[in-house]
């Protein structure tokens, strides 16, 4: 049966919630069994954007799980990440077949991030364990914190003397800085703040490819019924 816009009278899609002419929303009455009490259930016809949970988790885990592991194991750009959040899209598409845009393709994102930022996590930690270990190479990790951590602390000092800091309270600033960053709880720190700026960085490209993806989609649907 043909569905009809209920203002201007023009034929829609099935899945439409506005009408692409006038702009007006759509509502689908549902009449309940012969033999019941009369009454109707309404219900909007956004209910098509909902995520379907159990298509975009498994949609998500087959680009998080290579995702998370390349970029946990040997990094990764975040072009790349941008560009796992639309096949996750795409994918997704393929399973449910169903009407998707740039906010349901946000939330898709979103779980392939998640998953992909937990087991980035996971695999950059079991890397630095094997790294130290297993292939004894603990003095060129430390001896490149120490590098990193010098140059950091020129830059503080460089800082602080622009700053107009007193050379006694720059020099009892330095003195407590470098007793941090140098220590193991600084050098622990910096591989904390690596695997955190890591995460966030992902979820966040994630999202936007999910986002990006679901746009295209929506704008090539639009296209193909325009035609």
């Amino acid at each position: 049966m043909e569905l009809l816009c209920h203002r201007c009278g023009n034929a829609l899609q099935e899945s439409e919630v506005f009408c692409p002419h006038c702009g007006a929303p759509q509502y689908v009455v549902e009449a309940v069994e012969p033999g019941t009490p009369a009454q109707t259930a309404i219900r909007f016809q956004s209910e098509a954007h909902r995520v379907q949970w159990r298509a975009a988790i498994l949609s998500a885990l087959m680009t998080a799980v290579p995702l998370g592991l390349f970029s946990g194991l040997v990094a990764t750009s975040l072009v790349v990440v941008l560009g796992a959040g639309v096949l996750t899209i795409w994918l997704y598409q393929r399973r449910t077949a169903g009407r998707i845009d740039g906010r349901l393709g946000w939330r898709v994102g979103s779980i392939l991030g998640i998953v992909a930022a937990l087991l980035a996590c996971g695999a950059y930690a079991i890397r630095m364990v094997i790294e130290r270990y297993v292939m004894h190479g603990g003095a060129a990790i430390d001896s490149a914190y120490q590098a990193y951590a010098h140059q950091f602390l020129d830059m503080w000092n460089k800082a602080s003397a622009q700053q107009g800091a007193s050379p006694a309270e720059a020099a009892r600033m330095m003195k407590m800085m470098a007793g941090f960053v140098l220590s193991p709880d600084g050098h622990a720190a910096l591989q904390l703040m690596t695997a955190l700026t890591m995460s966030v960085g992902i979820l966040l490209f994630a999202a936007l490819g999910g986002a990006l993806g679901g746009w295209w989609q929506s704008t090539r649907a639009r296209a193909q019924r325009s035609m």
